[in-house]
């Protein structure tokens, strides 16, 4: 379900559940099976959880700068939080709800298949929820206002974004291509 409003322990719950859906996604799985692509143009289960690792470590970065700022400038509040309405949108077409296909930034590529190690990238993978879920933990704990602090849009660099839409898009966009991965998971372990 796309969502409109976000609280902090949804976040947490919602990047912790994604290190558990990677694991059991990806953990049974040869080798062959993880970078068998469906077709010619669409991505392994390989693939998509390096592109899942390439977004992150666009936005991580994005939502560290947000946050180092001096304790004054960050804005204090409660959730739940909102994004804008733009974001809103946005986070709508990057969730699993959204069965449009979407194009990729050049910077949310994918490794080649080729170069993709099975347990490195599942590793990167749980590595990045990790640092969310450790943000999002002491942001709760100093209560700060995700849907106020403002960061730099890794995609559309002069188009400011709050944290919230950072986490909301990151989290979606997650659910989005672990549906994917359990379908390719499905057809090709029969």
């Amino acid at each position: 379900m796309a969502h409109t409003e976000y609280t902090y322990d949804y976040l947490i719950q919602a990047f912790q559940q994604a290190k558990a859906t990677a694991e059991n996604l990806t953990s049974d799985l040869d080798e062959e099976v993880f970078l068998r692509r469906p077709a010619k143009d669409k991505w392994c289960i390989g693939e998509i959880l390096s592109h899942l690792v390439q977004t992150g470590r666009e936005y991580l970065p994005q939502i560290k700068k947000g946050l180092n700022k001096p304790d004054f400038e960050l804005k204090k509040g409660a959730d739940p939080f909102i994004p804008g309405f733009l974001f809103r949108w946005f986070i709508h077409q990057v969730s699993p709800e959204n069965k449009k296909k979407l194009p990729t930034v050049k910077s949310f590529q994918p490794e080649q298949t080729t170069s993709i190690d099975r347990h490195k990238v599942l590793q990167d993978f749980l590595q990045l929820q990790n640092e969310f879920i450790i943000i999002l933990k002491k942001s709760k704990l100093e209560g700060l206002d995700l849907g106020r602090i403002k960061t730099r849009n890794p995609v559309i660099k002069f188009v400011p974004m709050s944290l919230i839409a950072c986490f909301g898009i990151t989290e979606a966009h997650q659910r989005r291509h672990f549906e994917q991965m359990r379908d390719l998971k499905k057809r090709f372990s029969k």
